[in-house]
């Protein structure tokens, strides 16, 4: 089991772990710690806001630093994803045809446009965020990697071959179950860390924009796709964790 929990922090962060010996068991378990890697990534940036804090910066360095660091933690993965699934969904060809898009190297227009639009509403964010924000928004880390694993293992896939097929058929319905579990921790621990304990709607609005993103999530890769493919859920990933914050932040800048 160890195995597959330095697997998931090798193949889906940056984060300097030991090196794992990579075989179909570890294989088979590894994405059941996709939210692991999100608590550690929400860990790290938490203390990064208050590091920063402590030295006094100012709010405009502090968001710019807090936007890139979950991508350099990350590794870019699931940001590659989202770029990927932009130029893919822009392109309006068939199916097929968008699905070369997604193993395309190359970089389009949309891809580009649509990180540029990601990291200013994402600096947004960052940068309004305050010391009673801090928790709830790092928990969205968790709770993205958690539906994105969900998602990898329930929905139908699009590609016969490919990673994610390898890393979620072999424990499917295992994995669905401690992932639906997760969730519901991840859930109940936004909900009690919310900025003020007898206000919860900001965690409660998180949730449903984060439910919100997976149902679109769903409906738009299996008409789209054909199934869930990785970009996609990198894509998914990516935008659960921005629509959510925005929806956080706005519950409580408006209460």
């Amino acid at each position: 089991m160890l195995d597959s929990v330095l697997m998931a922090f090798s193949l889906y962060s940056r984060i300097p772990v030991p090196q794992a010996k990579w075989n179909e068991k570890s294989m088979r378990w590894c994405i059941c710690f996709l939210p692991l890697v999100g608590a550690v990534i929400g860990l790290i940036q938490w203390a990064a806001y208050m590091l920063l804090g402590y030295f006094s910066f100012g709010t405009v360095f502090r968001g710019a630093i807090l936007t890139v660091l979950p991508v350099m933690l990350s590794g870019g993965i699931h940001m590659d994803g989202f770029m990927d699934t932009c130029d893919a969904i822009h392109s309006y060809g068939s199916r097929e045809k968008r699905l070369e898009i997604l193993k395309d190297p190359h970089v389009g227009a949309f891809a580009v446009l649509g990180g540029i639009v990601y990291f200013i509403l994402d600096l947004g964010i960052w940068t309004e965020a305050g010391k009673d924000d801090i928790p709830l928004l790092c928990l969205l880390f968790v709770l993205s990697r958690t539906l994105s694993a969900f998602a990898a293992v329930t929905f139908p896939k699009a590609k016969k071959d490919g990673m994610l097929r390898q890393e979620t058929d072999p424990a499917a319905s295992p994995t669905a179950v401690i992932m639906a579990a997760a969730t519901l921790v991840t859930g109940a621990v936004m909900l009690v860390l919310s900025p003020a304990f007898a206000f919860p709607m900001p965690a409660v609005c998180a949730l449903l924009a984060a439910m919100a993103v997976f149902l679109y999530y769903r409906q738009m890769a299996v008409k789209i796709f054909g199934g869930t493919t990785g970009d996609l859920s990198g894509w998914f990933t990516q935008t659960c964790e921005l629509v959510a914050a925005m929806a956080a932040l706005f519950v409580c800048r408006c209460a």
